[in-house]
């Protein structure tokens, strides 16, 4: 799919800049594809015993933290879904601790948390396999700002590394 260019820095906000800057790869659905891989072997390397604790006061656990990754890849989801086919609907953006709180994370076993992250993640690549190349380049407003549908593609990814990137500092290691 090569219409799909990496979205420049005037299609997003600049406080997604550093979700943007740990997806380097070209082939942006390859990635998400490859990457589903590498997140089931990280969560279920977490010791059962890390999985609802806080490494830190006010920290999410492991469990609300993979629960928020599915969450956001939902929104991500709902809001190409809404500027890809044309809508012109200004989004607000997510509580994201509302939401975590609200979803009572603790409540799932983490393989049914980790399967249904799968099945949204596939798809979403499915969906985004099939948006059309005009799609890519259309453009909303969330917060206020607006951000292109490419870039919040790019967006699935980077924010799914961030925090996968605390889940191997934090949780691996961390002693329960």
């Amino acid at each position: 799919m090569s219409f799909i260019r990496r979205p420049d820095a005037s299609e997003y906000d600049a406080r997604y800049t550093r979700y943007m800057e740990l997806v380097p790869e070209a082939d942006l659905l390859q990635a998400m594809s490859r990457q589903l891989d590498e997140t089931r072997q990280l969560i279920m390397g977490v010791p059962k015993a890390n999985l609802d604790i806080r490494y830190a006061a006010g920290e999410w656990t492991m469990c609300e933290i993979l629960g928020h990754i599915l969450d956001t890849e939902r929104i991500f989801g709902f809001r190409i879904l809404c500027f890809g086919r044309g809508d012109t609907v200004s989004l607000e953006r997510a509580d994201q601790d509302m939401y975590v709180k609200s979803a009572e994370f603790e409540r799932y076993p983490i393989d049914e948390l980790l399967q249904e992250f799968v099945l949204v993640r596939q798809s979403h690549i499915s969906f985004l396999c099939h948006l059309p190349p005009a799609a890519w380049e259309r453009v909303g407003i969330v917060g206020g700002l607006p951000i292109s549908v490419r870039a919040i593609a790019y967006l699935m990814l980077g924010h799914e590394r961030h925090h996968l990137a605390t889940i191997r500092t934090q949780y691996l290691s961390l002693n329960a």
